[in-house]
């Protein structure tokens, strides 16, 4: 008898709650992240407000962020069943198609909104960025002066890659740098593949008559959802340097909090050098979105990097921030300060990003 009587006493002691206490309670943890308990609060409130297209809204929105793909279909086509042209489910449509990789569907959906709300310019951007755009180029100078009067260093770096169809992505760079007074490049070619909840690459790069800089490098890594919200990824590589081989592994962790405003994420560093010693530090990093074309980042490491053809340990603390000037073009500035045991270096560095 006792389950029977459970459930009315429970029912009951959900309709004696506020509805409009709940939605608010529950907006403000899906804002934070807390998308569990945001659908937990929003379907307490859809058995008191089954209309209520805001709360659905906000429900379809906290499904999405857990992956719980058709449920949020779901919801979000309830909205616009009960209120045709809600340009925002509409959008909602759109992520949930694009996460299941038809993009051909997500553009539609995108499109029904852009024409729902003309002025929206989250809506154009997002509706945007759903074409594809084949070619991305990027430009990076550095400066860097070091303590106890040693020469400074410089660095210049052009990458280009072309996406592919199959989520394949192709590229290469050429990297030139001068190290006290010695001067190498580096060349370096890449592919990546998109995969369903990650992505793989692998990277193959020398260094022609090297001083420091590898003579032979080989890299790969990729990253995987493990949760919502929450990606493991790993990196490997193997280097030959004029001293010896080095090689090197970083498993990690990269968190989306806050509907993907911040990210953060940290690596365990281990590295072989060229003595065939093991040594380890990690390295952690926030990266803030404050607005849509807007993103701060911060981070700090505490790790062995091979340098100058031997592997030394190194703490740094680096800033930096990144500016979308339009859609396809994006200005990146970033300052490094680092302790190096025998001397301290100081790095400011520009960029400058280009798709088309």
């Amino acid at each position: 008898m006792l389950p029977a009587l459970a459930a009315p006493v429970e029912i009951a002691a959900q309709v004696q709650e506020d509805p409009q206490a709940l939605y608010e309670a529950a907006v403000a943890d899906r804002l934070a992240g807390r998308h569990a308990q945001a659908v937990d609060r929003l379907e307490r409130v859809l058995v008191q407000r089954p209309t209520d297209v805001d709360a659905r809204l906000n429900l379809g929105l906290s499904l999405l962020a857990l992956d719980r793909i058709p449920e949020a279909e779901t919801a979000f086509r309830t909205v616009l069943e009960q209120t045709p042209g809600y340009a925002d489910a509409e959008i909602g449509l759109a992520r949930a198609a694009q996460r299941r990789g038809d993009r051909a569907a997500a553009r539609d959906h995108a499109a029904k909104a852009a024409s729902l709300s003309p002025d929206r310019e989250d809506i154009a951007r997002f509706s945007r960025s759903l074409h594809d755009v084949p070619w991305r180029v990027d430009v990076d100078v550095s400066r860097s002066r070091l303590s106890g009067g040693l020469p400074d260093w410089t660095e210049a770096r052009i990458g280009a890659s072309r996406a592919l169809a199959g989520g394949w992505t192709v590229g290469g760079a050429v990297e030139r740098t001068q190290r006290f007074d010695r001067t190498d490049v580096y060349l370096e070619g890449r592919l990546d593949r998109r995969l369903a909840g990650g992505d793989v690459y692998v990277a193959l790069g020398g260094t022609p008559d090297a001083d420091y800089r590898p003579e032979v490098m080989l890299m790969v890594g990729g990253s995987a959802r493990v949760a919502p919200g929450l990606r493991a990824t790993l990196d490997a590589s193997a280097g030959r340097y004029v001293s010896g081989s080095v090689e090197s592994l970083h498993p990690g962790l990269t968190a989306d909090l806050f509907s993907e405003r911040l990210e953060l994420a940290v690596r365990w560093i281990n590295v072989w050098d060229e003595t065939d010693r093991h040594r380890d530090g990690y390295a952690a990093r926030a990266t803030w979105r404050i607005t849509d074309r807007f993103r701060l980042s911060a981070g700090r490491s505490d790790a062995p990097e091979a340098s100058e053809g031997v592997v030394v340990d190194v703490v740094a603390t680096s800033l930096g921030a990144a500016f979308d000037l339009t859609d396809r073009l994006t200005l990146r500035l970033g300052a490094v300060d680092e302790d190096r045991g025998a001397y301290g270096r100081d790095e400011v560095s520009l960029g400058i990003g280009w798709r088309f």
